[in-house]
């Protein structure tokens, strides 16, 4: 089993703005918490206009074209609400990741802690704990990074390449060696 970091490829594809820009409390409610029920669509535009707008455009949040969201959603749509973006180049989601597992296998992993000893500030190598939930998932987020990037399956990541889907670029974090590969 490989665990990939959901990136986007912010140098080949345009990014997209919130016109208004979001503000900080509004980019930390991206938290796990379902959203949904009192979202207003927000409008967004790309950022470069001589790039092209791919199916998972930059953002500060995950963001899926239509084709995105048709492609995957079969595999995503336990664990992400989408909400609604107005684009003048087409139909956009925010994907808003609502899963967040406890799967880390500290003992394992590599990470800094904040001064006050407790929490974890920042992860330098990731290890999971093989368990149900880790196999039952395709994309979710981890209970001591619920702010930051989505982590997803080797069956998401196939789905984004049987679709032909543009602007992802998914970062191996975690091999749990079962193809003789070792951790990263």
């Amino acid at each position: 089993m490989k665990i990939w970091q959901l990136c986007f490829d912010v140098n080949n594809y345009a990014n997209l703005q919130a016109v208004p820009p979001l503000t900080a409390d509004e980019i930390q409610s991206f938290n796990g918490t379902k959203k949904l029920s009192s979202w207003s669509p927000r409008r967004v535009e790309p950022i470069e206009t001589d790039l092209e707008l791919g199916d998972a455009p930059g953002f500060t949040i995950p963001v899926f074209s239509q084709k995105a969201c048709d492609a995957l959603m079969p595999l995503m749509e336990q664990d992400v609400e989408l909400l609604p973006l107005t684009c003048s180049k087409g139909a956009f989601f925010g994907v808003n990741v609502t899963n967040l597992l406890d799967v880390i296998d500290y003992e394992s992993s590599v990470f800094r802690k904040f001064s006050d000893g407790k929490r974890i500030m920042a992860f330098q190598k990731y290890s999971f704990r093989m368990c149900d939930a880790l196999n039952r998932c395709n994309i979710f987020k981890i209970t001591d990074e619920p702010t930051r990037r989505a982590f997803v399956s080797d069956r998401f990541k196939a789905a984004i390449e049987k679709n032909a889907l543009k602007g992802f670029s998914l970062r191996l974090v975690w091999d749990n060696g079962e193809n003789g590969m070792n951790s990263v």
